[in-house]
C-alpha cells in the first residue's frame, strides 16, 4: 500500500490541474468538448491518456505555458485537455482548439508523441485562438503575397481533408520552403500555414532559423507573425523568439 501511494505521489495527481493559472486536465469525459462537437456530424470521441504520461506531459506543458505572459494566458486561454487519441468527423486528430481551450493527443513517446511534438501542437492550436481573438493584428493580405503568384490553399475543409488523405505531415520540407511553406500541412489552409509558423517560432524544429534566413518567403511570414504576437504583447520580439531557440 505504501509503495502504491509513493508511486502515485511521484506520478502526480490527475486532480492537480492548474499550471500558471490555466486548467490542465488529464481525465477524459465527453463534456470537455463543446456540446456542438458531441453530436453529428462532428461526433467527438476520445480516450484517456496513459497515466504513465502525466508527469512528463505536465513538464512539457509547463515549459510551453511559461513562454507566454501570465496576463495573456489569463485573458486568452481557459484550459488545456490531454487525451490518448481523439476523433472528429471520424478522423483522428493530434490537436484541435475551441473558443478558449486546446486539446492535445498523447499516446507516449514510442508512438511519436515526443516533448517537441506535444509542445509544438500546443503553440499551433493556441495560435488559432489568438488569431480569432485578434483578427486585425495579422496582415493576411501580405501573408498571401509571400506565396507564389496564383497559389491557392488546397483544402476546403481547412485541414480535415488533408488529415483524411494523409497529407498532413508537420516535418520541415526543404522543397516546400523554397515556395514559402514549412510543411505539407501548411498547404492546406491559410490558418494551418500560420499555425505551422507559430509552432516553430515558439518551439523551433531543427534548422528553422537557418531556413528562415535562407528563404525570403519564409522570412516574410515569420516577420509578419512576430508583428502579430508583438501587437498582442510587446514582450514578443524577434530577439525574444531567437532566445527561445537558443534555450531548446
Amino acid at each position: 500500500m505504501a509503495l502504491t501511494f509513493l508511486y502515485l505521489l511521484l506520478l502526480g495527481s490527475p486532480a492537480d490541474t492548474s499550471i500558471n493559472g490555466i486548467k490542465v486536465e488529464f481525465d477524459y469525459s465527453l463534456s470537455i468538448f463543446p456540446s456542438s462537437w458531441q453530436v453529428a456530424p462532428i461526433n467527438a470521441r476520445a480516450e484517456n491518456m496513459p497515466r504513465s504520461e502525466i508527469m512528463r506531459t505536465k513538464a512539457v506543458i509547463t515549459d510551453a505555458l511559461n513562454k507566454y505572459p501570465l496576463s495573456l494566458l489569463k485573458q486568452e486561454l481557459t484550459g488545456v485537455y490531454f487525451v490518448r487519441t481523439m476523433r472528429f468527423y471520424d478522423v483522428a486528430y493530434g490537436g484541435t482548439n475551441s473558443e478558449n481551450s486546446v486539446y492535445i493527443s498523447n499516446d507516449g513517446v514510442k508512438m511519436g508523441y515526443t516533448a517537441n511534438y506535444i509542445e509544438q501542437t500546443f503553440h499551433h492550436e493556441f495560435s488559432s485562438i489568438l488569431l480569432r481573438n485578434h483578427p486585425t493584428f495579422l496582415d493576411t493580405a501580405e501573408w498571401k503575397k509571400a506565396n507564389n503568384p496564383g497559389f491557392d490553399y488546397n483544402d476546403p475543409e481547412n485541414g480535415v481533408g488533408s488529415i483524411r488523405k494523409n497529407q498532413s505531415s508537420q516535418d520541415l520540407d526543404t522543397v516546400l520552403t523554397q515556395q514559402g511553406f514549412l510543411t505539407q500541412y501548411s498547404l492546406s489552409s491559410l490558418e494551418n500555414d500560420i499555425n505551422t509558423v507559430a509552432q516553430n517560432i515558439f518551439c523551433p524544429s531543427p534548422d528553422f532559423w537557418l531556413i528562415t534566413e535562407k528563404y525570403p518567403r519564409i522570412k516574410r511570414k515569420v516577420k509578419l507573425l512576430i508583428t502579430f504576437y508583438n501587437r498582442i504583447n510587446p514582450v514578443f520580439t524577434e530577439e525574444y523568439f531567437k532566445k527561445l531557440k537558443e534555450n531548446k
